[in-house]
């Protein structure tokens, strides 16, 4: 069992471990009912039923049953749910946000990216009074809540070393990149932390001890599967990622993280990066400077770009707008 750090300061009772296996994999284990049956309360007991509203207000319901007999009904709905990240939940109310006489706790998950394609987890308990938070502990929760984070573990871990159960391979097209074996978790890593809506969705390595040989993973919500063995990668420009960016300044970022550390700058926006994959950077004014309805204006536009590394918005704008 890995290392897990309990918090009991205050009117809290908190959990942390490390989860081997990518934050996706991990939030569905949370959030999916079927998942979540397997893993959240420590057996002999088991979850016979789970219901996931997964939005503010929407319910969150488990029924735990001993190997007595015994069930214990836990009904309650979220508060907040940030998608990958967070989540929060409270018996305190019923669904939509209907409040009850009593509550116990309001409980919260956070997962956060560790090295190695691994997730920190952090799963706590807010009390309202100190006899609640007493009565919590005496119920078990420190083997408890660590048992069932060990079962969360071996869940997600499984879930990710099978490529077949992720969500990356129910998509019918997604792009794959196929890199020399060494290149494939860091360029994964990399590439989950350019862009907003990114994440690595499963790694499946052949030999547990060995090198990843599939990584599934979203792109800007795009899935992409990333793919080793590669002896000797050739890029070509006849696939690149094109990325449509907001202002100058994300432009700037993205450019300046793709083309460090080897990378290499191109011409009209494209680059390529340091495993060899080629990029285009496309602010959104050029292709609404491109179609503006006017032919002259688009020539002198296309002819600035033909000038450019890195595309300058103002450089277009200025070009665009001369007589």
């Amino acid at each position: 069992m890995t290392d897990i750090k309990i918090n009991t300061q205050g009117m809290v009772l908190e959990l942390q471990r490390t989860i081997d296996a990518p934050r996706y994999t991990v939030w569905r284990c949370w959030t999916e009912p079927d998942l979540l049956k397997k893993w959240y309360c420590p057996k002999p007991w088991m979850v016979t039923e789970a219901e996931v509203d997964l939005t503010p207000g929407g319910i969150m319901r488990t029924v735990m049953q001993g190997p007595d007999g015994t069930q214990i009904d836990v009904d309650g709905i979220f508060l907040e749910v940030v998608d990958g990240e967070r989540l929060t939940f409270t018996d305190g109310y019923g669904k939509g946000f209907v409040p009850r006489e009593t509550s116990f706790m309001t409980g919260y998950v956070v997962l956060a990216d560790a090295p190695g394609g691994k997730t920190t987890l952090t799963w706590g308990a807010r009390h309202t009074t100190e006899d609640d938070k007493q009565k919590h502990l005496e119920m078990g929760f420190e083997p408890g809540w660590s048992a069932a984070s060990e079962q969360l573990n071996d869940l997600a871990k499984t879930i990710a070393d099978d490529p077949s159960s992720c969500a990356g391979l129910k998509k019918k097209v997604r792009t794959c990149l196929f890199l020399r074996g060494q290149d494939v978790e860091d360029a994964a890593e990399f590439y989950a932390l350019c862009l907003p809506d990114s994440r690595i969705e499963s790694t499946f390595r052949p030999d547990p001890k060995g090198p990843p040989m599939v990584i599934e993973m979203t792109l800007a919500g795009a899935p992409y599967m990333i793919l080793g063995g590669n002896p000797a990668p050739a890029p070509s420009h006849m696939m690149s990622v094109s990325v449509l960016t907001k202002d100058q300044d994300e432009t700037d970022a993205l450019w300046e993280t793709l083309t460090a550390d080897g990378g290499e700058p191109g011409q009209c926006g494209w680059l390529k990066d340091r495993f060899g994959v080629h990029w285009q950077i496309v602010p959104e004014a050029l292709p609404r400077l491109m179609n503006s309805g006017d032919p002259d204006a688009a020539a002198r536009v296309t002819g600035a770009l033909m000038d450019m590394s890195k595309i300058e918005i103002d450089v277009l704008e200025t070009a665009h707008k001369a007589a």
